[in-house]
């Protein structure tokens, strides 16, 4: 793992090798174990590395790392798990020159050389990368790849002068003196719904990031186009019926693909072990590793003092005994939290409004602590699996108000027509679904979804402050559906393409899809590489193999959610491993106790007064007086609205902290 940085000017010379360096070093933690530089001959591209050394420690492997005939040059933030079987191809080809034993770059490197950019759908792991290739000296380009599910991040912007820039970090690309934070104003409209940035826009002006499983290509004129390598839209045509594949078959095979899966992510030249929340997933990837292992699985568990409620350390420990793992476990306090704020909006680079980024940090400072470089972890089955309490809270919408509305239009109309009040036994939701089948949209916007409905309407009344024109320099990058003050578009930019395509229930199919198009690439996955990678610590996830994400768009719905019990499937091949009452106990969750923060402390106080004196307040982006009464009834009594507010306070503290420049921001 590591950060990579870099350059490139087709019609002049690119950035020097001095500013460079000062935009790699901005990424050090990404990489502390070394670094290095290398500008092509003709000096218009400028190509820059940090290393975390994972496979082959030796300095053969370092980089940016050239072929023998210097026409083609890597920098490469990632893990190819499957190097060795690759690399075994490549030398019975007798073609290519290699002086190291077992890295996985010299293997990326060959294997471009070789295929090319089909060379992507040879690799099982996790990548971001760029290749400059001047084997036609005529016609020189750069290559941006980033992995098929998006676990490595990759940005990019062109100065005025035309040079463009990438970076792993949104802190490198500032560091150079060309760029100037700004914030979008059409990226922070979606912010507010989707608690991140959907790619591949980002909160800042003019940086664009590149989505999961797309290339970027800059050809030898300076002209940038993106494509699309990889997706994994469900299909009926696809799709395994129970004929084709039985439940019991589905369980043993999806058991293989996880061992598989977890044996793959146990390549390491340095210590490896697992996040261990006490949950199905973590406890099912410890219990998969220790079969495949002649020692203990290492494994980690943070918990909250005087929190027992928030704490699930009887469930680690018990899976812990079971294994017999080397086990580390941590407590952390409100104060430490709260005073970690102003730093985690720092690594987050842009705003990722989920607080279970405070605890993930102190997780991660845990690992480095004891030793340990390599964890893996368990993003990817609930949402691949149907996990969550709220697919099946949309199954039941989408049987049950969104369907019959769809069916029944004018019927639905003529009924809203006598007004909301006088329909009796319908929430706040119910109503937004009605709406919503009513315009054709879609029933499901995301699992993380924040500011919609009447409360959205009330906090941004007002579109005006908004409107920006965005221009995106990279051709079929940006959908237009993006540019729109409208989040629904983006929602159906997604969904809209499996038209025709699906089976009933439509919405469990839906689901997972736009989970792996938006939330798991740009804010689980994100949450997860920033607070790990800001203590050097890799963090993998077996759950998101592409093997396995590709066979659980193929399954049944009904094989996950089964009788209201999501991840069905998933916690059937749990059973022989764990204890019945562990695989089936309520679904906990992990997160800072937000709603008590608000009430407890001077923390309700200090975010009242750093929304008051910020500059997104004066911007007229927001009702200022709506905002400041939901955050005092917050403080004053509860209501369940810490997510609402953490969620602005996010973009507060980032605008004063990343555009301000005011550091003090909390």
């Amino acid at each position: 793992m590591c950060g990579i940085v870099g350059s490139y000017k087709p019609t002049g010379q690119s950035c020097s090798s001095e500013i460079l360096g000062i935009m790699r070093d901005r990424m050090t933690h990404r990489g502390p174990d070394g670094a290095g530089i290398w500008q092509s001959p003709d000096q218009k591209c400028t190509l820059g590395h940090r290393r975390l050394s994972i496979i082959d420690l030796s300095d053969a492997a370092a980089q940016p790392m050239l072929n023998q005939a210097g026409t083609v040059a890597l920098t490469f933030n990632g893990e190819i798990y499957n190097h060795s079987q690759i690399r075994q191809e490549l030398e019975s080809l007798g073609k290519y020159h290699w002086k190291t034993n077992h890295s996985d770059t010299e293997v990326l490197l060959h294997a471009y050389e070789e295929w090319g950019l089909d060379c992507l759908h040879r690799f099982y792991g996790m990548f971001a990368f760029a290749i400059y290739d001047t084997r036609n000296p005529d016609k020189p380009v750069l290559h941006l790849v980033r992995d098929r599910v998006g676990i490595k991040p990759l940005y990019i912007t062109q100065t005025k002068s035309g040079e463009w820039l990438f970076a792993s970090e949104i802190r490198a690309l500032l560091a150079h003196p060309d760029i100037t934070p700004e914030m979008d104003r059409t990226a922070f409209w979606h912010y507010l719904t989707f608690i991140v940035t959907p790619a591949p826009l980002t909160l800042f002006r003019g940086i664009f990031k590149l989505p999961a499983g797309y290339t970027i290509t800059i050809d030898y004129t300076g002209q940038a186009t993106a494509q699309q390598y990889w997706d994994c839209q469900p299909s009926s045509t696809e799709s395994f019926t129970e004929q084709d594949l039985s439940e019991e078959d589905a369980i043993a095979e999806l058991t293989r693909l996880l061992k598989q899966s977890i044996s793959r992510r146990m390549v390491s030249d340095v210590p490896f072990g697992v996040l261990l929340s006490g949950g199905v997933d973590s406890s099912l990837n410890v219990a998969l590793m220790s079969e495949l292992m002649n020692r203990p699985v290492t494994t980690f568990t943070i918990g909250y003092e005087g929190k027992e409620d928030y704490n699930e350390f009887q469930f680690a420990h018990r899976v812990s005994k079971r294994y017999q793992t080397e086990h580390h476990e941590t407590l952390i306090n409100r104060q430490q939290m709260q005073d970690f704020l102003p730093l985690l909006v720092q690594l987050q680079d842009e705003p990722i409004a989920d607080n279970v980024c405070i605890p993930l940090y102190f997780l991660a400072k845990l690992v480095h602590d004891s030793g340990t470089t390599v964890v893996q972890v368990g993003e990817g089955a609930d949402e691949n699996f149907l996990g969550y309490w709220w697919c099946e809270h949309y199954r039941h919408k989408y049987e049950t108000v969104y369907q019959p509305a769809s069916q029944s239009l004018s019927w639905w109309q003529r009924l809203l027509s006598f007004g909301k009040a006088k329909m009796p036994g319908l929430s706040g939701e119910d109503l937004e679904i009605q709406q919503r089948a009513e315009t054709r949209q879609e029933l499901f916007w995301g699992g993380a979804v924040c500011w919609w409905g009447e409360m959205r309407r009330q906090l941004t009344p007002d579109l005006d402050p908004f409107q920006q024109k965005i221009h995106c320099p990279i051709k079929g990058l940006l959908p237009p559906e993006h540019q729109q003050l409208d989040s629904h578009a983006i929602v159906q930019s997604y969904l809209g393409q499996l038209e025709g395509k699906l089976t009933e229930p439509e919405v469990l199919q839906k689901i997972p899809y736009l989970e792996m198009k938006q939330r798991l690439p740009e804010h689980l996955l994100m949450r997860v590489d920033k607070l790990t990678m800001a203590h050097s610590i890799e963090a993998r996830v077996p759950f998101l193999d592409h093997e396995v994400v590709e066979f659980a768009s193929r399954i049944p719905p009904h094989y996950k959610l089964q009788n209201a019990i999501g991840k069905s499937i998933l916690k059937k091949v749990a059973l022989p491993y764990l204890d019945h009452d562990m695989v089936y106990r309520k679904k906990q969750g992990f997160g800072a106790p937000m709603e008590e923060w608000f009430k407890e402390g001077d923390f309700g106080q200090r975010c009242l007064a750093a929304f008051e004196r910020s500059e997104i307040r004066k911007e007229g982006f927001l009702n200022n007086q709506y905002f400041t009464d939901l955050l005092k009834h917050q403080m004053s009594t509860g209501g369940g609205y810490s997510f609402h507010l953490w969620t602005v306070l996010n973009a507060i503290l980032w605008h004063e902290s990343w555009v301000a420049g005011n550091q003090d921001c909390f």
